[in-house]
């Protein structure tokens, strides 16, 4: 879709920055709920540096940890606009139907989370008032002295110019910071074997290179560095591969500092499962257990083959260390000697440099290793402040659900679904945006010179 200009006395709403599912999230939110007409009709710009919107989910070779169900649930209300109830009977939606009380493969979900911005775009274009930015990249995001916000893009014209709102959420996705951890103080970058972190690992081209990997491994092992969804979701991935039936009893390590949570149903199925369940690991809202942090899919599968649960057949190829049980020099023999170390340590989320009124870039929490985001999602600065219309959403972001969301009195991590993003998280934003307009005149110009826009710190491109 090319640029579609607006008066330049017309200010938008909401800038979405990224089409994925993060982007989308708020999107589908309000088409459940009847809001978005409305909200597209305040104006509505989303930015996209790909062709497409839906995100990149196909590139990897395993399956999702969520029900098929949860993905069908958002074309269900009958105030989502016909673009979205179509669906309904389309082909894809029919076989997320197949998964919908099991794990769909995450090529599935990428062709269905695509599908949803086809439709997004048609609503879209039924609303002069918004746009789609395919093509094209944000920059920076600049706080205005008149309490807007301008996003400084690059367009598919190879033209930089400012897009000017009440807020702007910002949906760019997350990444792997493995170059920078460390484990027991030894840096992960300085490891001599074969490094992947699990982001590359679980890709197709990532998977097949692994498979070559462990083929020529001999005795050597390979080490998995986490105890979280991502480190369990590798180790099933792993064992997949063709190559990995020539592995030995205890040959893949996986390196945690705790032992993971695991989701249930309800008590009685953790029960069933010799699970010892805590008061604060049951959700209050749905009595599920573990319902955020617990691990699932094919991730929660291998746990259980390798803690031989009832009727499974016990994993032997998998052994667990603990990270107590080892120091420093044990550790760097185990990671220099293996053929592959695949860290799993969780996601930071990728930002966009914040400008303030003087051309100053701010620093974020997210900057320092931090939350990205408070509870109402809102980005929050290196000082702990926040700023009032800038939101994030996505992998990484460190967003924490509250209680009333669902979430089990023990859970101490950040949240990231699709689920949440299109519902409680979805909701958060659109409310957030609503609550209170920035009041400017409606004769402001939607733009800066570009001069002033980039400011006087170096601004780099996400």
């Amino acid at each position: 879709m090319s640029w579609r200009e607006r008066p330049r006395t017309a200010l938008l709403s909401s800038i979405i920055v990224g089409g994925g599912p993060g982007g989308l999230g708020p999107l589908v939110w309000a088409a459940q709920h009847g809001h978005l007409p409305g909200w597209l009709d305040e104006g509505v710009a989303i930015v996209e540096r790909s062709g497409r919107l839906g995100g990149s989910l196909g590139r990897y070779g395993i399956n999702s940890d969520s029900l098929g169900g949860s993905y069908l649930e958002c074309l269900a209300p009958d105030v989502v606009p016909e673009s979205l109830r179509r669906m309904r009977d389309e082909p894809v939606a029919h076989e997320m139907a197949v998964y919908r009380e099991a794990y769909p493969p995450l090529p599935l979900v990428d062709r269905y989370i695509s599908r949803i911005g086809i439709a997004m775009t048609e609503i879209l274009d039924e609303h002069p008032a918004s746009a789609l930015h395919l093509h094209t990249e944000a920059r920076s995001v600049h706080l205005r002295s008149d309490g807007s916000v301008a996003v400084l893009v690059h367009g598919p014209d190879g033209r930089t110019r400012p897009l000017v709102a009440q807020s702007a959420v910002v949906a760019v996705g997350g990444h792997q910071p493995w170059r920078d951890q460390s484990l027991l103080g030894l840096r992960f970058a300085d490891c001599k074997a074969r490094l992947m972190p699990s982001n590359d690992l679980l890709s197709h081209a990532g998977l097949a290179e692994a498979n070559t990997v462990i083929g020529m491994a001999g005795d050597r092992r390979i080490v998995i560095l986490g105890g979280s969804h991502s480190a369990y979701a590798v180790a099933w991935a792993l064992l997949e591969l063709p190559a990995a039936a020539r592995l030995k009893t205890g040959q893949v390590v996986i390196v945690q500092r705790r032992p993971p949570r695991v989701f249930y149903p309800d008590q009685a199925a953790a029960d069933a499962d010799s699970y010892l369940v805590h008061p604060g690991d049951v959700c209050q809202r749905t009595r599920r257990v573990n319902r955020m942090g617990g691990l699932r899919g094919h991730g929660r599968d291998i746990w259980r083959r390798i803690m031989a649960r009832p009727g499974c057949e016990p994993e032997t190829r998998i052994a667990i260390l603990d990270v107590a049980d080892l120091d420093a020099d044990g550790l760097r023999s185990l990671m220099d000697e293996a053929a592959l170390v695949a860290p799993c340590l969780g996601y930071r989320s990728a930002t966009l440099p914040i400008i303030d009124e003087a051309g100053h870039r701010l620093a974020l929490r997210a900057d320092a290793n931090g939350d990205a985001v408070g509870d109402d999602c809102r980005l929050v600065l290196a000082d702990g402040s926040v700023l009032p219309n800038v939101y994030g959403i996505g992998l990484g972001t460190g967003f924490r659900p509250s209680l009333a969301m669902g979430c089990e009195p023990n859970f101490s991590g950040q949240a990231n679904s699709l689920w949440l993003y299109q519902n409680d998280i979805g909701a958060t934003i659109y409310r957030g945006i609503h609550e209170k307009k920035v009041e400017v005149p409606n004769d402001v110009p939607s733009s800066r010179p570009a001069s002033h826009l980039r400011g006087t710190h170096p601004m780099p491109i996400p």
